[in-house]
């Protein structure tokens, strides 16, 4: 019935165990090596990668810091010119003030002087007020 062959058994064997090692040979090792690089490149980018995530960390920190130091900087600029807006516009008020008192001194003296001139010229014209009054109360 089966006839079981030991020669062709140990035929097949061999021509498996050298397949086995012809395989082992051109393919398996050239393909877990290639896995083998593949996965210790990936781990060196992820290295790199985390290295530089700790980069740029540091970087934002750096650029945080120089822009709160650029506000704080303008902050104190900013309130340097509102002073000096004060100061400039203070003197200016009070050359402002100054000028507008000296006018008014002015225009009181004026005003004296004008006073003092109708009270003599009232004084001179009296008489003659003092009869223009007196034709109209008459003619009353």
């Amino acid at each position: 019935m089966l006839d079981i062959s030991f020669g062709l058994l140990i035929l097949t064997a061999l021509v498996l165990f050298i397949l086995i090692y012809i395989l082992d040979k051109m393919l398996y090792k050239p393909l877990l090596g290639f896995m083998d690089k593949r996965e210790e490149m990936l781990r060196s980018e992820k290295e790199t990668l985390e290295s530089s995530d700790s980069e740029v960390k540091e970087a934002l920190s750096e650029a945080e810091a120089k822009i709160s130091k650029a506000k704080a900087e303008a902050l104190k600029i900013k309130e340097e010119m509102i002073a000096k807006t004060k100061e400039s516009t203070q003197s200016e008020i009070e050359t402002f003030k100054s000028q507008l008192e000296k006018k008014y001194e002015e225009f009181k003296k004026e005003l004296s002087m004008e006073k003092e001139s109708l009270a003599k010229e009232l004084r001179a014209n009296l008489s003659t007020y003092k009869n223009a009054l007196a034709s109209k109360i008459k003619s009353i």
